[in-house]
């Protein structure tokens, strides 16, 4: 074997026995450094339990969603970890999970009848508000996320209660998580006085990041003008400057617990019923947020 420089083929291999040994994850932007950490996590635990990972990028879009579920069903892994980013219809994927090992990671799927790894996006929103409201911030720019995603409407709902009793002036906009669509939100708010403005936040720190660069570029200061804060605790929000006050998910550790449970399902060890775990999240306090004094009308 040596000699002849012989490879085992993996592909006889995995038709002889039945499995493969790999697990498959989808993510819908390994540009982003938070997937990229998800993904990271999922090798790691995958390779502890003698997995290999293969990785697959669906730009929130749709289309290659549905395609990508329905190539890794096909044969090519034993497994799936699934991070929605433009999800199919429950109902697919409902049913795709009663005949094949899914765990959902990141993004809850209603419906969905599968392990379930999530962080309390509720109370990273409501954190979020909290430490606006302290700083004496009412007049509020909020960049949401997708529409079709479960932890939109949750970080948002957990924000407004943040202001419960409060009289506020809190103006939400559509995002998509990515940073043109806060450039754009931004820039649409922003008029030739002062922003009416005091604060920004934003549903994820690519958003955030995207957010101070079009206030620097109008000439707005961050966070001596407008606060900003981010959500997600990614590398980059304690690179950039001022660095990024976010809310930190455990994001790692939801690729790497996600791993673990597909792989202890695969071996038959994992609980009958499919059960949902909620990891806690953080405020990182950093540079980009400042008290402020209500500003009259």
């Amino acid at each position: 074997m040596k000699e002849l420089s012989y490879v085992p083929n993996h592909a006889a291999r995995s038709l002889r026995l039945g499995i493969t040994r790999t697990l498959g994850l989808l993510v819908p932007d390994i540009s982003n450094p938070y997937f990229a950490e998800l993904a990271k996590g999922a090798e790691d635990a995958g390779e502890r339990e003698g997995y290999n990972l293969v990785l697959c990028n669906t730009s929130f879009d749709g289309e290659r969603e549905a395609r990508y579920l329905d190539v890794l069903r096909s044969g090519g892994v034993d497994g799936m970890i699934y991070a929605a980013g433009a999800p199919p219809a429950p109902e697919r994927v409902a049913a795709l999970a009663r005949t094949f090992p899914l765990i959902i990671v990141d993004e809850e799927l209603p419906g969905v009848d599968a392990d379930t790894v999530v962080s309390d996006n509720e109370r990273g929103g409501r954190l979020a508000g909290e430490h606006l409201r302290d700083l004496g911030h009412r007049d509020i720019l909020v960049i949401d996320g997708p529409p079709e995603l479960a932890s939109t409407p949750l970080r948002a709902r957990g924000f407004r209660n943040a202001f419960a009793g409060v009289e506020t002036r809190l103006v939400e906009v559509q995002g998509d998580y990515r940073p043109e669509s806060a450039r754009a939100a931004v820039s649409a708010a922003l008029d030739d006085a002062a922003p009416w403005f005091t604060a920004v936040f934003a549903a994820n720190d690519l958003m955030a990041i995207a957010a101070i660069e079009v206030l620097a570029g109008a000439g707005v200061r961050v966070p001596e003008d407008v606060s900003v804060v981010g959500y997600d605790d990614t590398r980059l929000a304690a690179l950039v400057r001022p660095a990024l006050t976010t809310v930190r998910q455990p994001v790692y550790e939801m690729g790497a617990t996600a791993a673990e449970r597909l792989a202890k399902r695969l071996a038959g060890d994992g609980a009958n019923k499919p059960r949902k775990l909620v990891l806690d999240v953080e405020l990182v306090v950093r540079q980009t947020c400042l008290a402020r004094e209500r500003r009259s009308a």
